[in-house]
């Protein structure tokens, strides 16, 4: 668990610089506004900054189990189906990701023919940001069946320690 510890901070601390340079960038372009300087960049760099900042900042939510779902249904299941239900739930998306992968590799190689229009970077590294986000919220699903199943899970959805 040391290593997956390590990852979700990794994610955490990503996501939180890809977050804060979003926020510094749109403060430049809002206030360039009010200057004779223009910076042509800044809108495509906070496109980049935000899409980079989501690729991280899911798996952290799959992690916590925070994406948002529709529960009534569920809580009207006894403790038992529930636990098998947020399993298979779980599972499936896990599969899911790890599926969809092979399609984002597809998609990022159509990137190496592409560059953005004012950064003039190769479209390859930002699509193949999906890659890392897909292959995180795989693996943090799989291991949500996994607390599920042995009990290594809090009420709270966190992990016993």
């Amino acid at each position: 668990m040391l290593i997956f510890n390590l990852l979700t901070k990794l994610n955490k601390v990503f996501t939180l610089l890809f977050f804060t340079a979003l926020i510094v960038v749109v403060l430049l372009q809002i206030t360039s506004r009010f200057t004779p300087i223009s910076f042509m960049w800044t809108e495509e760099l906070s496109r980049f900054l935000f899409i980079f900042a989501i690729a991280f900042g899911a798996p952290v939510a799959m992690e916590r189990r925070e994406f948002v779902r529709v529960d009534i249904f569920v809580n009207l299941l006894p403790s038992k189906v529930k636990k098998y239900y947020d399993g298979a739930v779980y599972l499936l998306l896990g599969a899911f990701s790890i599926f969809l992968i092979y399609y984002a590799y597809e998609f990022a190689l159509i990137g190496n023919m592409k560059t953005s229009a004012t950064l003039a970077v190769q479209m390859s590294y930002i699509y193949g940001v999906m890659i890392i986000s897909f292959a995180f919220i795989g693996i943090y699903s799989l291991l949500n069946v996994y607390k599920l199943m042995t009990g290594r899970e809090t009420e709270e959805g966190g992990v016993e320690q």
